[in-house]
């Protein structure tokens, strides 16, 4: 029985939207198409129907995610008979959409494959947005761009520095002295790599329209229009082996961000919330293993 595999079907299933999936997983949104066909070869008929809104869960689809959700409670009550489950502690953990995808599965591998008794729920959201609910205890802890504001009740501990790039095709090299109006793509527009590219094009005065695009593989295919750039981390660039890149060294444009660990002074303490940290701090030592 393979936990994982069942466990991808449900977020498949469950979601109806294989871009939101990928961002969650460490999948390419054509990993999980493919996914999805071997799934209907399995059970022989279809999962989703596709619609113009979108893909939408069959009848055959709900009742086999209910059957999945069922195999995976069998499977938690046997290990709790055998003596082998144990009580997880619920972490809420929030992401930037790029701490996810580069992080993302492998703290949750770590957790597995260590026995770690931690169940980790994920939000992705901007980290300006992280940073308030950390702030009001919406959040135990987040992974995030250090953000601009700090909160005095708040612990910002430096993970590491990261990197981003700016890119374009290689056969539509953009020549920004020309100040000719350009489109940015950007996985979210609060993002810090974001805040720095596009104030940088206000101080060098070029024209700039902003595209939010919640796909890394979708944001390459848009670098095929002319006039187009796009912001993203280095290690997230790498991790989709694109050719046909060109990478600008702009001037005056610090492209070091440092990633931080941000939860509450008050809990400090809190062992669950220093064993995360501790589990994604060695992860940072060791190169990121891909699935």
């Amino acid at each position: 029985m393979n936990i994982e595999e069942i466990a991808l079907k449900i977020e498949i299933l469950e979601r109806q939207n294989l871009s939101k999936s990928a961002e969650m997983t460490n999948y390419t949104q054509s990993a999980l198409t493919s996914k999805v066909k071997k799934m209907e070869a399995e059970i022989g008929q279809e999962v989703f129907k596709r619609t113009p809104q979108g893909l939408k869960i069959t009848n055959v689809g709900t009742q086999y995610l209910k059957f999945l959700k069922l195999m995976t409670q069998e499977y938690d009550d046997f290990l709790q008979e055998i003596g082998l489950a144990q009580t997880k502690t619920k972490i809420s953990l929030g992401t930037s959409h790029t701490t996810i995808k580069i992080y993302g599965a492998s703290i949750m591998n770590a957790l597995q494959t260590n026995n770690i008794p931690l169940d980790v729920d994920f939000t992705v959201e901007s980290s300006t947005s992280l940073n308030e609910k950390i702030h009001n205890a919406d959040m135990d802890c987040a992974l995030t761009s250090n953000p601009i504001k700090h909160y005095p009740d708040v612990n910002y501990d430096m993970i590491a520095s990261e990197t981003f790039e700016v890119i374009s095709n290689d056969s539509h090299i953009i020549d920004f002295e020309k100040r000719s109006p350009v489109t940015l793509l950007v996985l979210s527009r609060g993002c810090m790599y974001t805040r720095a590219m596009a104030e940088w094009l206000k101080i060098n005065q070029v024209p700039f329209t902003m595209k939010e695009i919640k796909s890394v593989s979708s944001i390459l295919d848009f670098l095929q229009i002319d006039n187009t750039i796009a912001v993203l981390n280095t290690k997230l660039i790498d991790l989709y082996n694109y050719s046909n890149i060109h990478y600008y060294d702009l001037p005056k444009l610090n492209k070091v961000i440092e990633t931080v660990f941000i939860y509450k002074k008050s809990e400090s303490q809190q062992s669950s919330i220093l064993q995360l940290k501790h589990v994604i701090e060695s992860l940072l030592e060791d190169p990121i293993e891909q699935s």
